[in-house]
């Protein structure tokens, strides 16, 4: 790629015109595109609830002993606090869940991502020859040689974020601690100083925009690897060098899909705390009214919903980046360009 192409590929109207391209591909192509968000979304329900349901499972004894020791100090008419011995328990069955959870959580964004990558590329190709049109079927097919390069992407991105992330944490559990001279944490009675201010609030938010500011620089990798067909590590190598001259526009447009998935997702929640009212009295009817385990019930509903429905937005956002990387790779305009692989590397499917 010459350094011409660089210069144009950063054009202001690049980061726009890559908003724009996506939303007409996701228009157009919108079989494959929410085809494949559906399927992600009911096997995250299927693999998900599971996990939910077997952690539920596993916990059942501690929440029928939470419920008999609250009624035992009520009838004796002693205060209590809820799960005060069922606490440590709990919180080990939780975690199990979690890490279940962000499993799910981690391929099915690779996939996502893979799939839409696969979807510009077969819509970039579609406008010099005569493409049929892509299945399900084809999509699958053609995605699943990236499959495997795409989940280490996501585990080494994140990885990558993690680092600004508990850097982050640990200013504040620093401050909380006050293992930092000069810094207090503000109370009721005393407001917050300048000192907490720096360090406790304004450091942490610019640790985690560096954090921000480093996915939205990795965040085209997984297009990198469908374009190319490289190994995890060179697309993200490549990711890095395509966003250098162009980090604002690259942020910029992780910034507003950010931002979408964002009130999407809390547009999500909220509809599904109607879901989780009529959870909480399906519970409650089945359980003899044991408020203990239908109050955990109810507060993870909304966040489950929103968390299924949420590949719907993330589709979307997963063909923004890959039309970003072939503008940034190919140059501004050039709708006809290649898609940037390696010269003597054959598409995959």
């Amino acid at each position: 790629m010459t350094n011409s192409s660089v210069t144009s590929s950063h054009d202001p109207r690049a980061d726009a015109s890559a908003v724009a391209e996506g939303l007409r591909i996701t228009g157009r192509d919108r079989r494959p595109v929410f085809g494949s968000a559906f399927l992600v979304g009911a096997t995250a329900l299927l693999v998900g609830g599971g996990a939910v349901a077997g952690g539920f499972a596993a916990a059942w004894g501690l929440f029928l002993q939470a419920r008999r020791s609250a009624e035992s100090s009520i009838d004796y008419e002693e205060s209590y606090a809820a799960y005060i011995d069922q606490w440590d328990g709990l919180v080990r069955v939780a975690m199990w869940v979690y890490a279940l959870l962000f499993l799910v959580a981690i391929v099915s964004v690779a996939w996502l991502l893979t799939a839409q990558a696969v979807t510009v590329r077969h819509a970039r190709e579609r406008t010099d020859t005569a493409s049929p049109t892509l299945t399900l079927r084809t999509l699958w097919r053609r995605s699943r040689p990236h499959f495997g390069a795409a989940l280490r992407i996501q585990l080494l991105t994140l990885g990558s974020a993690l680092v600004p992330g508990a850097a982050g944490l640990l200013v504040l559990a620093a401050v909380d601690r006050e293992m930092v001279p000069g810094v207090v944490w503000p109370t009721y009675h005393e407001p917050a100083t300048l000192q907490f201010i720096l360090v406790g609030r304004i450091l942490p938010a610019v640790i985690w925009a560096f954090g921000l500011v480093l996915l939205s620089r990795l965040s085209l990798a997984t297009a990198v690897r469908v374009a190319d067909d490289s190994s995890a590590t060179a697309a993200i190598r490549r990711s890095w060098t395509l966003t250098r001259t162009a980090r604002l526009r690259t942020t910029g447009v992780f910034l507003l899909c950010s931002a979408a998935i964002t009130i999407v997702f809390i547009v999500l929640k909220w509809l599904g705390t109607y879901v989780a009212h009529w959870a909480g009295l399906l519970m409650l009817a089945t359980t003899d009214d044991n408020v203990w385990v239908t109050g955990v019930l109810v507060i993870i509903t909304p966040v489950a919903v929103a968390l299924v429905l949420l590949p719907l937005v993330l589709a979307p956002v997963g063909v923004v980046l890959a039309c970003l990387r072939e503008r940034l790779d190919d140059g501004v305009g050039r709708v006809g360009a290649p898609s940037g692989r390696r010269p003597g590397v054959a598409a995959s499917g």
